[in-house]
């Protein structure tokens, strides 16, 4: 069986179109969902803020001296 290249570029072109309108489709649902933080910035951040409160009587003055 022979291949048309004429027939065989017009599949080609057509799939390859399919694939950049479902990138373009998926760019924009990416867009419009809000990204959440990585669960190990959102530890991390509480971590750092719960030594802070932990240790803020030995910081009441840090921020006066020069």
């Amino acid at each position: 069986m022979e291949f048309n290249e004429y027939a065989t570029q017009a599949l080609i072109k057509q799939r390859h179109d399919e694939m950049i309108a479902a990138a373009r489709s998926e760019a924009v649902v990416r867009a419009m969902k809000p990204r959440r933080r990585p669960v190990r910035v959102a530890v991390g951040t509480a971590l750092i803020r719960l030594g802070a409160w932990l240790l803020r009587a030995s910081y009441e003055g840090a921020s006066l001296r020069t």
